[in-house]
Protein backbone atom coordinates (compact mmCIF):
# COMPACT_ATOMS: atom_id res chain seq x y z
CA UNK A 1 0.00 0.00 0.00
CA UNK A 2 1.04 3.54 -0.60
CA UNK A 3 2.72 5.44 2.39
CA UNK A 4 0.71 8.28 2.18
CA UNK A 5 0.78 11.32 4.65
CA UNK A 6 -2.03 13.96 5.52
CA UNK A 7 -0.73 17.40 6.19
CA UNK A 8 -2.14 20.77 6.84
CA UNK A 9 -2.46 23.09 3.48
CA UNK A 10 0.11 25.90 3.08
CA UNK A 11 -0.37 28.79 0.69
CA UNK A 12 2.99 27.99 -0.58
CA UNK A 13 1.10 24.81 -2.14
CA UNK A 14 -1.32 26.47 -4.25
CA UNK A 15 0.31 25.77 -7.51
CA UNK A 16 0.63 22.37 -7.24
CA UNK A 17 -2.82 22.05 -5.31
CA UNK A 18 -4.28 23.84 -8.23
CA UNK A 19 -2.57 21.22 -10.51
CA UNK A 20 -3.71 18.30 -8.90
CA UNK A 21 -7.29 19.37 -8.46
CA UNK A 22 -7.59 20.57 -11.91
CA UNK A 23 -6.22 16.85 -13.20
CA UNK A 24 -8.73 15.10 -10.71
CA UNK A 25 -11.88 17.42 -11.89
CA UNK A 26 -11.22 18.19 -15.65
CA UNK A 27 -13.87 15.17 -16.63
CA UNK A 28 -15.77 15.87 -13.76
CA UNK A 29 -19.28 16.76 -15.67
CA UNK A 30 -19.99 20.05 -14.66
CA UNK A 31 -16.91 21.22 -14.70
CA UNK A 32 -17.15 20.52 -18.06
CA UNK A 33 -20.57 22.15 -18.26
CA UNK A 34 -18.84 25.20 -16.56
CA UNK A 35 -15.61 25.82 -18.32
CA UNK A 36 -16.05 23.28 -21.04
CA UNK A 37 -14.47 20.07 -22.27
CA UNK A 38 -11.12 19.08 -21.49
CA UNK A 39 -9.97 22.88 -20.08
CA UNK A 40 -7.07 21.18 -17.69
CA UNK A 41 -5.93 25.49 -17.86
CA UNK A 42 -9.24 26.57 -17.06
CA UNK A 43 -9.83 24.19 -14.40
CA UNK A 44 -6.03 25.15 -12.57
CA UNK A 45 -6.91 28.68 -13.34
CA UNK A 46 -10.11 28.21 -11.63
CA UNK A 47 -8.98 25.87 -8.36
CA UNK A 48 -5.78 28.33 -7.82
CA UNK A 49 -8.41 31.50 -7.29
CA UNK A 50 -10.45 28.86 -5.50
CA UNK A 51 -7.82 27.71 -2.70
CA UNK A 52 -7.04 30.92 -1.21
CA UNK A 53 -11.10 31.79 -0.90
CA UNK A 54 -11.49 28.54 0.62
CA UNK A 55 -12.17 29.06 4.99
CA UNK A 56 -12.10 26.38 7.17
CA UNK A 57 -10.21 23.52 6.98
CA UNK A 58 -7.79 22.44 3.68
CA UNK A 59 -5.31 19.39 4.35
CA UNK A 60 -3.21 17.57 1.92
CA UNK A 61 -2.51 14.23 0.64
CA UNK A 62 1.29 13.64 0.42
CA UNK A 63 3.00 10.62 -1.27
CA UNK A 64 6.94 11.39 -0.90
CA UNK A 65 7.45 15.14 -1.60
CA UNK A 66 4.58 15.05 -4.13
CA UNK A 67 0.99 16.22 -2.99
CA UNK A 68 -1.91 13.66 -4.30
CA UNK A 69 -4.87 15.43 -3.06
CA UNK A 70 -6.54 17.43 -0.97
CA UNK A 71 -9.76 18.16 1.04
CA UNK A 72 -11.49 20.98 2.35
CA UNK A 73 -14.05 21.31 4.58
CA UNK A 74 -15.76 24.36 6.40
CA UNK A 75 -18.60 24.33 9.24
CA UNK A 76 -21.85 26.72 8.09
CA UNK A 77 -22.31 29.17 7.61
CA UNK A 78 -19.17 29.95 6.58
CA UNK A 79 -19.75 27.88 3.81
CA UNK A 80 -21.46 30.33 1.83
CA UNK A 81 -19.91 33.64 0.41
CA UNK A 82 -21.34 37.08 1.51
CA UNK A 83 -22.67 39.16 -1.38
CA UNK A 84 -19.48 41.71 -1.14
CA UNK A 85 -17.28 38.99 -1.28
CA UNK A 86 -18.82 37.51 -4.39
CA UNK A 87 -18.48 40.84 -6.23
CA UNK A 88 -14.87 40.93 -5.44
CA UNK A 89 -14.01 37.24 -7.21
CA UNK A 90 -15.77 38.21 -10.24
CA UNK A 91 -13.01 40.60 -12.29
CA UNK A 92 -10.40 37.93 -10.72
CA UNK A 93 -12.55 34.68 -12.15
CA UNK A 94 -13.47 36.52 -15.67
CA UNK A 95 -10.11 37.02 -15.58
CA UNK A 96 -8.94 33.92 -15.06
CA UNK A 97 -11.58 31.70 -17.15
CA UNK A 98 -13.28 34.30 -19.46
CA UNK A 99 -16.30 35.63 -18.86
CA UNK A 100 -18.83 32.90 -20.40
CA UNK A 101 -17.22 30.43 -18.23
CA UNK A 102 -17.40 32.41 -14.95
CA UNK A 103 -20.69 33.41 -15.76
CA UNK A 104 -21.79 29.74 -15.85
CA UNK A 105 -19.70 28.91 -12.54
CA UNK A 106 -22.06 31.92 -10.96
CA UNK A 107 -25.23 29.98 -11.82
CA UNK A 108 -23.65 26.45 -10.86
CA UNK A 109 -22.55 28.08 -7.47
CA UNK A 110 -25.23 30.31 -6.97
CA UNK A 111 -27.41 26.85 -7.39
CA UNK A 112 -25.48 24.85 -4.88
CA UNK A 113 -26.36 28.10 -2.48
CA UNK A 114 -29.99 27.83 -2.32
CA UNK A 115 -30.25 24.27 -1.63
CA UNK A 116 -27.34 24.21 1.09
CA UNK A 117 -28.37 22.52 4.21
CA UNK A 118 -30.14 24.22 6.62
CA UNK A 119 -28.96 22.96 9.65
CA UNK A 120 -25.58 23.73 11.24
CA UNK A 121 -23.04 21.35 9.03
CA UNK A 122 -19.77 20.92 8.19
CA UNK A 123 -19.58 21.34 4.07
CA UNK A 124 -17.39 19.08 2.47
CA UNK A 125 -15.88 20.20 -1.22
CA UNK A 126 -13.60 19.81 -2.71
CA UNK A 127 -12.14 16.74 -2.03
CA UNK A 128 -9.61 15.34 -5.04
CA UNK A 129 -7.19 13.16 -6.13
CA UNK A 130 -4.74 13.11 -8.99
CA UNK A 131 -5.96 10.49 -11.10
CA UNK A 132 -2.63 8.41 -11.20
CA UNK A 133 -3.30 7.94 -7.36
CA UNK A 134 -6.89 7.10 -7.59
CA UNK A 135 -7.81 3.39 -5.82
CA UNK A 136 -4.91 3.69 -3.79
CA UNK A 137 -6.93 4.52 -0.34
CA UNK A 138 -6.14 8.44 -0.85
CA UNK A 139 -9.40 9.45 -0.93
CA UNK A 140 -10.16 7.22 1.87
CA UNK A 141 -7.62 8.54 4.02
CA UNK A 142 -8.98 11.68 3.20
CA UNK A 143 -12.26 11.31 4.18
CA UNK A 144 -11.64 9.43 7.40
CA UNK A 145 -10.22 12.94 8.42
CA UNK A 146 -12.88 14.75 7.39
CA UNK A 147 -15.14 11.74 9.27
CA UNK A 148 -13.12 12.48 12.68
CA UNK A 149 -13.69 15.92 12.86
CA UNK A 150 -17.73 15.37 11.98
CA UNK A 151 -17.81 12.74 14.74
CA UNK A 152 -15.83 15.51 17.32
CA UNK A 153 -18.46 18.19 16.54
CA UNK A 154 -21.55 16.34 16.63
CA UNK A 155 -23.37 17.85 13.41
CA UNK A 156 -24.03 17.05 9.84
CA UNK A 157 -21.93 16.65 7.07
CA UNK A 158 -23.00 17.93 3.94
CA UNK A 159 -21.59 17.55 0.34
CA UNK A 160 -22.83 18.08 -3.51
CA UNK A 161 -21.29 16.00 -6.23
CA UNK A 162 -22.02 15.65 -9.73
CA UNK A 163 -20.37 11.82 -10.55
CA UNK A 164 -22.73 9.27 -9.82
CA UNK A 165 -19.91 6.52 -9.22
CA UNK A 166 -19.29 8.62 -6.64
CA UNK A 167 -22.57 8.34 -4.87
CA UNK A 168 -21.41 4.82 -3.26
CA UNK A 169 -17.92 6.27 -2.12
CA UNK A 170 -19.85 8.78 0.01
CA UNK A 171 -22.33 6.04 1.32
CA UNK A 172 -19.59 4.15 3.00
CA UNK A 173 -18.79 7.12 5.10
CA UNK A 174 -22.69 7.19 6.36
CA UNK A 175 -23.70 9.77 3.56
CA UNK A 176 -27.15 9.59 1.68
CA UNK A 177 -28.48 11.61 -1.20
CA UNK A 178 -31.51 14.22 0.49
CA UNK A 179 -31.78 15.81 -2.96
CA UNK A 180 -31.02 16.02 -6.48
CA UNK A 181 -30.59 18.74 -8.89
CA UNK A 182 -30.01 20.20 -12.06
CA UNK A 183 -27.03 22.48 -12.54
CA UNK A 184 -26.31 23.48 -16.13
CA UNK A 185 -27.87 20.75 -17.32
CA UNK A 186 -25.78 17.65 -15.38
CA UNK A 187 -27.29 15.73 -12.04
CA UNK A 188 -26.57 16.50 -8.88
CA UNK A 189 -26.48 15.06 -5.69
CA UNK A 190 -26.58 16.62 -2.92
CA UNK A 191 -25.84 14.13 0.21
CA UNK A 192 -26.26 14.47 4.40
CA UNK A 193 -24.49 12.54 6.73
CA UNK A 194 -27.20 12.98 9.97
CA UNK A 195 -25.40 14.39 13.11
CA UNK A 196 -24.36 12.06 15.93
CA UNK A 197 -24.45 13.37 19.08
Amino acid sequence: MTDIQIKPFGPEMTTEVARVLARAFVTNPINAAALGADQLARNEAFFRGGLGLMKGTKLVAVEGSRIVGLIHWVQSPGCQMAGVEKLKTIPAMVCAVGLRSALRIGNWLSAWEKHDLKLPHLHLGPIGVDPAMQGKQVGRKLMEQYCEALDRTGIAGYLETDRPENVAFYRRFGFETIEELPVLAVRNFLMQRPSRP
